[in-house]
């Protein structure tokens, strides 16, 4: 295992607003907004922003009940930095403890039997090990998860390092 490429993600995990440190917690209104400090760092050479590290709860009101929720990340929770996903918003991913994973898993998340957007699985050992993590950070009986497909093998990746920087 690269414990250096561990640590960085660690690292840039817990820097964040949600990470274990003295950050305040942002309000609502910022966490809509997205103005709040997020971690960041390179894995497999592309920029990521941590927003929440695993095991913090990530909250919301539903904008269509106005109910409150809450789940609890089985990952690390964040967005790859300047790209744009289906809901307009930064393309989202989940990333897991193991840098030296030569896959990555891209979600297809459905809601309500449609396309929503997709979740990229980064740093995860195997197919079924990804697909516990999107799901454990859902709720229970959540039905998002369409499909889940292999997108990548490191070694198969043009240029220089792939390992967390």
């Amino acid at each position: 295992m690269n414990s250096d490429a561990f640590a960085k993600i660690e690292s840039a995990a817990q820097d964040g607003a949600f990470g274990h440190n003295q950050r305040p917690t942002p309000t609502d209104r910022q966490c809509l907004a997205g103005n709040y400090k997020v971690g960041r760092v390179l894995i497999y050479g592309m920029p990521v922003a941590i927003e929440q590290p695993r095991h913090s709860y990530r909250t919301g009101i539903d904008p269509k009940t106005g109910k409150r929720w809450a789940s609890r990340l089985a990952a690390h929770y964040g967005y790859f930095s300047g790209t744009k996903g289906a809901d307009g918003d930064p393309v989202d991913c989940f990333i897991g403890p193991y840098p030296q994973s030569e896959t990555a898993w891209i979600i297809n998340q459905h809601v309500g039997g449609a396309f929503d957007e997709h979740k990229v699985m980064l740093c995860f050992p195997d197919y079924e090990t990804a697909r516990r993590a999107y799901l454990d950070s859902y709720e229970r009986g959540w039905k998002g998860l369409h499909s889940l497909v292999k997108v990548f093998h490191r070694s198969n990746c043009a240029g220089g390092s792939r390992t967390a920087t």
